[in-house]
């Protein structure tokens, strides 16, 4: 039989040479798991409003972890060996050192803060996988949460507001409800629907992913899979559609083989069964919102006029897909400076080819607006690293998790092309903080695939 076991994780609780004390490993554990909570799940308007800088819920989480890891001589010295040891750390420091000159001549402190605390976040979110969590707990605590956030998102369709919206200490950043064409688009726990969009599309994979048996096949979760499939028809994003149908299809693909028969049996009857139902109620109120949604994204991908049947707006639909190739022009606007950015503090506004651009839905054009081509090259420099990373590693390990980070990280980053990050990219790091985390096996195929070959023996052979 081949190897099935395809990575390996170290218990970095008993294999350090960094013990502590079984209470200490306890309550970091337990911060941990606090911290990975606050990382995953709650938004980014929930914290302590002080003075010049806002203390999120995972700010604290950040303030708490790293004062029991800095104040532990063992502990500090392996959280800097973990780091040393990183070599993606290092393909960040070039868009570090653009974001500091940038806060420097710009005088904007958020220019470097913000995007060096998602950083900051992310390292420690993978120092604590390695030392406490451990990779098979945090992806079982993240599916859980994942559970959490899509039966969230249909209460939150029911009731036409996020629960976590009832409760924003910190303002300005709460984005508000969004309405579009009569629907209310569900958020969730981002300060935008479009960033929740984003959100969704890295969460689909794993509702694919067996921790257990380290397999992947796209129906092992059929019920999350449904509900995440709901929120992405509740959110109302045109990309994020796009993305998800495209997800679903990569994980046919890259389910493992031994699912092939049975996972071509369940697509077969689930198409006959949808066609039917829409052909069916595609007068009714929830068909023509579900058709709306699928046409719309069929006419934005080929320019044909499908969705106007169901109620689509011609004018916007071509107004936005016209906003989107105006928003190439940015590079051309002669009164940026292309080493350095606006920074975060600054808004862009600005007449691009006769057209008046007043935000910049994209996030590699606007971090080109906010850092530069330095900044947006430096940082495309760092996903370029580590998706060829991923996609090498894949081929030589054939592991079922990574399959699904590299599914998700990929459509997550192709989103990023037509919508800004939104406070969304701890989602992204939280990938890499994965994939960081786990000691590559190369597969070895089987020797005997057959389950005949060498057990029958031949009358010929010799005695």
């Amino acid at each position: 039989m081949a190897t099935t076991t395809l990575y390996k994780e170290k218990n970095y609780i008993t294999d350090s040479k960094y013990l502590k004390t079984p209470r200490e490993s306890l309550i970091f554990k337990r911060v941990s798991v606090l911290y990975l909570f606050a990382y995953y799940v709650l938004p980014p308007y929930w914290g302590i409003p002080t003075p010049g800088f806002d203390l999120t819920v995972l700010r604290i989480m950040l303030i708490i972890a790293a004062m029991m890891t800095f104040g532990n001589y063992k502990r500090f010295e392996s959280f800097f060996e973990l780091v040393k040891s990183t070599k993606v750390v290092y393909v960040l420091v070039p868009y570090v050192f653009v974001t500091f000159y940038t806060m420097v001549f710009r005088i904007d402190y958020g220019t470097f803060l913000n995007p060096f605390l998602e950083i900051v976040e992310f390292v420690f979110l993978f120092y604590m996988i390695k030392e406490t969590l451990g990779l098979k707990e945090t992806v079982r605590l993240v599916i859980v949460f994942i559970w959490i956030l899509a039966i969230l998102g249909i209460v939150e369709g029911i009731i036409g507001d996020s629960p976590f919206a009832f409760y924003r200490p910190l303002k300005g950043l709460y984005s508000g409800r969004y309405i579009r064409g009569g629907s209310y688009r569900i958020m969730s726990n981002c300060v935008h629907a479009l960033g929740y969009g984003l959100v969704l599309v890295t969460m689909i994979p794993f509702s694919g992913y067996d921790f257990e048996k380290d397999e992947f096949n796209i129906f092992r979760r059929p019920i999350l899979l449904a509900l995440l499939m709901i929120n992405v028809f509740l959110n109302g994003s045109r990309s994020t559609l796009g993305l998800a149908f495209a997800e679903i299809g990569a994980m046919f693909i890259f389910s493992d083989k031994k699912y092939l028969k049975k996972n071509l049996l369940f697509v077969s009857v689930f198409a006959v069964f949808f066609g039917a139902f829409l052909f069916g109620g595609q007068g009714t109120p929830l068909g023509k919102y579900i058709l709306l949604q699928i046409t719309t994204v069929i006419d934005t991908f080929f320019g044909t006029q499908l969705s106007v049947k169901y109620g689509a707006n011609l004018a916007l639909l071509r107004s936005s897909s016209a906003y989107r190739d105006q928003l190439k022009g940015i590079f051309g606007v002669k009164w940026l400076n292309p080493v350095l950015g606006l920074g975060r503090n600054r808004r862009f506004r600005a007449m691009v080819n006769g057209h008046k651009i007043n935000s910049v839905d994209s996030y590699y054009i606007a971090e080109y607006v906010r850092y530069a081509y330095p900044g947006m090259l430096s940082y495309i420099l760092f996903l370029a690293f580590t998706g060829l990373s991923m996609l090498r590693d894949v081929f030589k390990s054939r592991s079922a998790l990574l399959r699904v980070i590299m599914i998700s990280s990929v459509a997550y980053c192709v989103d990023l092309y037509v919508v800004d990050s939104l406070m969304t990219l701890k989602y992204l790091y939280f990938n890499v903080a994965i994939y960081l985390s786990m000691e590559i096996i190369p597969y070895v195929a089987d020797k005997n695939p057959s389950k005949y070959i060498g057990k029958r023996k031949s009358k010929y052979a010799k005695k």
